[in-house]
């Protein structure tokens, strides 16, 4: 009986451990072991790839779980680029593995701009600003330099101006200077500009010089034919469009003569006042808009009219 039990409980184990089965027999042992195999296998396998390419880096990470097959990472490398490729790999308790990626900071580029040169531009004007206007007496010449003030050098020169009573008065007085010659505040033409009469000589009773007249389109001074062909200096009235020019014998005794504009900018005589007689005659002389003659009277002091030709009278200049 023993004899018979014991190979049955030695054919029980050896078929409990795989040893002894069948062909069913084989085909589940293989079942257990694949089945015991997926299991069990848990760790997974990382592989990192990372490649520099022109100053940038890029990479791939590549997973698979075990018994899987992994795709393989292909790095290629161009003759211009410089490629580092590595493969980290790192454990831990968990079992997992993990990658990091490089970064490789690129260099700023360097921009350099040109200077741009800078151009000075002359100062804009307005011409019919006269109030900026100043004038100098040359040292080394018969002229007036006239400038105006924020630009440099003159902006004309005055040359027909006889400077010989005023160089000599200004070295006697050291105070004096050019400006106390220059009478700019009248407007002769009535335009709203002020011209200069610039005074060449005087004396207690009358003033003589040379007139400029004021262009705005310009911004300068012209010389003025019409007026320094009178030479005394002119009284303007703005309220009869006219100029009167004194030219005084003495205290007493004077010639003024009177002018109007015409339409073509032409000075026009109106008016002649002779005072002589140590001011006790006054003979009067008017002039249309011609010019011509057209009343003629005397009065005295007092303003009585004078008959007859009882005295000498002067003659009209």
């Amino acid at each position: 009986m023993k004899k018979c039990i014991l190979p049955v409980i030695l054919l029980a184990l050896l078929s409990g451990c795989g040893k002894v089965s069948d062909a069913s027999g084989i085909e589940s042992r293989i079942n257990i072991v694949s089945g015991t195999v997926e299991g069990t296998t848990r760790s997974r396998t990382t592989s990192e790839t990372e490649a520099m390419t022109d100053g940038h880096t890029t990479g791939s990470t590549t997973s698979k779980a075990a018994g899987e097959k992994v795709s393989g990472t292909t790095t290629t490398k161009s003759k211009k680029s410089s490629v580092q490729a590595a493969t980290r790999a790192s454990g831990g308790n968990s079992g997992g593995s993990r990658g990091t990626t490089r970064h490789v900071p690129t260099a700023q580029r360097t921009t350099t701009t040109a200077a741009q040169p800078t151009t000075s531009q002359t100062p804009t004007i307005d011409p019919k600003d006269y109030s900026s206007i100043t004038f100098e007496l040359n040292s080394s010449s018969n002229e007036i330099d006239v400038s105006r003030e924020g630009m440099s050098g003159s902006i004309q020169v005055l040359k027909d101006v006889d400077l010989t009573e005023i160089r000599n008065t200004i070295a006697n007085d050291p105070s004096k200077t050019i400006n106390d010659f220059i009478v700019r505040q009248n407007d002769f033409d009535f335009d709203g500009y002020p011209d200069l009469f610039i005074i060449e000589k005087q004396d207690d009773l009358n003033k003589t010089g040379k007139y400029y007249r004021y262009d705005p389109t310009k911004g300068i001074y012209a010389a003025w034919s019409e007026l320094n062909g009178l030479g005394f200096e002119v009284v303007p009235n703005a309220a009869e469009n006219s100029l009167t020019i004194y030219n005084k014998k003495d205290t007493l005794n004077y010639e003024a003569k009177t002018f109007e504009w015409n339409e073509h900018d032409l000075l026009v005589l109106r008016r002649y006042v002779n005072q002589y007689n140590d001011g006790e005659l006054i003979e009067t002389v008017l002039y249309d808009e011609n010019g011509i003659e057209s009343s003629r009277e005397t009065k005295d002091s007092q303003g009585n009219p004078v008959g007859g030709e009882t005295e000498e009278q002067p003659t009209e200049e």
